[in-house]
């Protein structure tokens, strides 16, 4: 249960004009050790248009806080525009730390992408790379050299050409899909109605209990709920990015986590547009409202003209109306994170829901994911909502109940095709020989099971190579893999050296030296590389205790034992990059807690 603990003491802060106020799990402690001097306190108190802070903080409990945070030392310290004084958190007691007002790390061409084994993600520039060790300029840890047997993957085409999304670092432009709630009839109707119910007995009560239900359906929540960089449903409604930039070639990764089993539609290419029927003409209308001025001798009025009806038979016919279209885009309010009204609740065809476009259904069954499905969905000439289940494919990918998975789809607009991979393993392929529907580029979710929370988070849209193979294939015990850019080339052999932007690579049957500009990607072989599952591991590259992972946007992630921090700089050390001193202004959070025991828990941090 939420506390309401904390705002209470917040609004009496101010008067703790000579003392740090520390909040732990046992209780409440006073400290004097980090009061201000008159003229930082003078600064502090001017107002600003934000009554607390950029930032916000999430505890272990549930708790959450907005404000500014200024640094690690003995704890969090934790600032509030509002408050002289800052506040110290017990680490144990924080779960993350959401910046708001990141700036993001600045992509230049030659921002290359080192992984490690650990999964931390390094951008920067690739400098050398020798037997030992590998040494990068990078604008969030400066100049490092990693050991070699500790890195994982090169990326120097890490997108393979271009980012166009990654996030959720904010829910700006996403949307919820609500039901569109039905108007109330006219007086008319209901006084008909209402006479029709009173000839029956039991009709007032069925007619009561019908409206009680179409009450409880209209105050019932329909949301998603975003916090740090992901979103977590609430419910079956829709969750939608509806004009997104996507290539021709691309793809699309995403990580799902869910509690119970999954059970998730994706939408895919749709345009959110919605073909409506043609509004009724008034022309019939005016017909019938000049038949009670004729009276039954008049009936015979058309044959004594039978030359003026030849020539209306003449005439061609009326063309039928146009159909009208409903764009969802167009029923916004400004780019913010917002519900809109779009869904009739009559109609619940994936073409009605997302427009023209693909759906692709996952589902899991027995630790296993089961015939993933894809449906082509259209609107004909006619206006009617059209959905086409294309062939489906079975798929042995396991995913455990309450687990989590790595998605990832890769498509081909010229050539029709779209494949799954599930955690790297390829899962489907479909080949649609009608061509792609439409040309839409948004994307969304829909959380078939309400019963069942889930989490989406590391969404991230990219241009692609073109090469199907797997993420998991792409590895061998005693060759280095060597990708290029051009999407169908590979080598294979020895990475020897990297130098002035050149590898050489050593195989058995050619020694070539390659611009890293062509490479998309370098995967060092295994047995150099440290295998952190093996039972003989240095004690040396276990972390100390649980370090705080840093996730930058729009992308990066490093994991460290922090030492100190200021508001710009966190300092600490790795057991894969040593001493090291990270920059904070391009990240999009601190995460002091990795996952979560039990994912209901999600819903307490709101």
């Amino acid at each position: 249960m939420k506390s309401f603990l904390y705002p209470v003491l917040l609004a009496a802060l101010p008067s703790l004009a000579s003392s740090e106020i520390i909040f732990r799990q046992d209780g409440l402690i006073v400290d004097s050790s980090l009061a201000r001097g008159s003229t930082e306190t003078k600064q502090l108190s001017v107002p600003k248009p934000d009554p607390a802070g950029n930032d916000l903080i999430l505890f272990e409990n549930g708790d959450l806080m907005h404000g500014n945070f200024a640094g690690i030392n003995d704890g969090l310290i934790w600032e509030r525009n509002d408050i002289e004084r800052p506040i110290r958190f017990g680490i144990p007691s924080v779960r993350q730390v959401v910046f708001k007002g990141a700036s993001g790390v600045v992509l230049k061409k030659e921002t290359s992408f080192v992984t490690l084994v650990n999964g931390d993600s390094i951008p920067g520039e690739i400098v050398s790379l020798d037997d030992k060790f590998l040494t990068i300029k990078s604008s969030i840890v400066g100049d490092a050299r990693i050991p070699r047997a500790h890195i994982k993957s090169l990326s120097p085409n890490p997108f393979d050409g271009e980012l166009y999304y990654s996030g959720p670092y904010t829910s700006d432009g996403w949307m919820i899909l609500d039901n569109r709630k039905i108007e109330e009839p006219i007086k008319e109707e209901a006084a008909e109605a209402e006479k029709k119910a009173e000839n029956a007995a039991e009709a007032p009560k069925a007619e009561k209990a019908k409206k009680k239900e179409a009450v409880k359906e209209e105050e019932k929540s329909s949301a998603w709920i975003h916090s740090g960089a992901a979103f977590y449903s609430i419910d079956r409604s829709p969750l939608v990015l509806p004009d997104t930039d996507m290539p021709d070639i691309g793809r699309i990764k995403f990580k799902a986590e869910w509690k119970g089993r999954l059970s998730l539609t994706i939408a895919l290419h749709s345009d959110f547009t919605r073909v409506l029927p043609a509004l009724k003409e008034e022309k019939k209308e005016e017909e019938e409202a000049e038949e009670p001025e004729a009276d039954g001798k008049e009936e015979k009025a058309p044959e004594e003209k039978p030359k003026e009806e030849k020539e209306e038979d003449l005439e061609d016919p009326p063309a039928p109306a146009p159909l009208r279209k409903e764009k969802l885009v167009d029923l916004r309010q400004g780019n913010g994170f917002q519900s809109i009204p779009w869904i009739d609740s009559s109609k619940r065809t994936h073409a009605d829901m997302f427009g023209t476009g693909y759906t692709m259904t996952l589902s899991s069954s027995s630790s296993y994911l089961s015939y993933p499905s894809l449906s082509r969905n259209y609107f004909n000439k006619s206006g009617v909502a059209q959905t086409q289940r294309m062939s489906t494919v079975r798929s042995n990918n396991s995913l455990s109940t309450g687990g989590e998975a790595e998605i990832e789809i890769r498509y081909n607009r010229k050539e029709s095709l779209l494949v799954l991979f599930i955690n790297g393993s390829y899962a489907a392929q479909w080949n649609d020989l009608a061509g792609f529907p439409g040309d839409g580029t948004g994307f969304g979710f829909v959380n078939n099971d309400s019963k069942a929370p889930m989490r989406v988070s590391e969404v991230m849209i990219t241009s692609w190579n073109g090469m199907t193979d797997s993420a998991k294939s792409m590895s061998h015990p005693d060759r280095d893999l060597v990708l290029l850019a051009n999407g169908t080339d590979r080598l294979s052999g020895q990475i020897s050296h990297i130098m002035d932007g050149i590898a050489h690579l050593k195989s058995d049957y050619v020694d070539a030296e390659i611009p890293i500009t062509d490479l998309s990607k370098v995967i060092l072989r295994k047995s150099t590389t440290t295998d952190l599952e093996a039972d003989d591991l240095s004690d040396d590259l276990n972390w100390k205790s649980d370090p705080v992972t840093v996730i930058y946007k729009p992308f990066g992630k490093i994991r460290i034992n922090p030492t100190s921090a200021t508001s710009e700089r966190l300092i600490g050390t790795s057991p894969f990059l040593g001493e090291i001193t990270v920059d904070l202004s391009a990240a999009a959070l601190l995460r002091f807690t990795e996952g979560s025991p039990d994912l209901s828990d999600w819903f307490d941090d709101f």
